[in-house]
């Protein structure tokens, strides 16, 4: 019977070269094993959420301070409880993209459309640039009931808000947007 834990990792500090390479070898050396990873930089800033099993009895101080002693980034370690592993089989992921003019709220918007519609969001992205503010969100829509409902719902959403958006299946967005 495995008896490892699951510990929750959360990683930022200035960017500059070495963070990942610091942050994973100092895991691999207390005998962790990445489970999942997500890494990205922000106006300057690195961010790094990731979930590693580690053996049973590590607790999730001792990790932290043996990261944050490898590195000078800041970290943060919490078990990580009621973990479930990615079921890719039974997602049913789509893509929607939101684009319009740049003000205070969109996200907050936008992410409360889904809630209210009982969507899960799996992974957002946004971006603002001249005065332009471009969201892209992978969203769980497997507990919509129509895809064609909800893609009125959101094209009146969009016009209420001043965003264009559009929907796609996760599958034909990967295939239409790929090198």
């Amino acid at each position: 019977m495995n008896n490892d834990i699951s510990m929750v990792i959360s990683v930022m500090d200035c960017d500059r070269p070495g963070i990942v390479a610091e942050i994973t070898t100092g895991i691999e050396a207390l005998g962790g094993n990445l489970a999942d990873l997500s890494q990205t930089v922000l106006c300057g800033y690195f961010t790094m959420i990731l979930v590693a099993d580690f053996p049973a009895g590590t607790v999730a101080g001792e990790i932290e301070n043996s990261l944050a002693g490898n590195s000078p980034a800041h970290v943060f370690v919490v078990e990580g409880r009621g973990l479930k592993p990615e079921i890719k089989g039974n997602l049913d992921a789509y893509v929607l993209s939101a684009h319009g003019k740049n003000r205070a709220g969109l996200v907050a918007q936008v992410s409360r459309f889904c809630f209210n519609k009982g969507i899960n969001i799996l992974d957002l992205t946004s971006h603002a640039a001249e005065g332009q503010y471009t969201m892209m969100l992978q969203l769980d829509l497997s507990d919509i009931g129509s895809i064609e409902l909800l893609g009125k719902e959101l094209e009146v959403f969009g016009k209420e808000n001043g965003l264009t958006m559009v929907l796609q299946h996760n599958d034909i967005f990967r295939a239409t947007n790929e090198i």
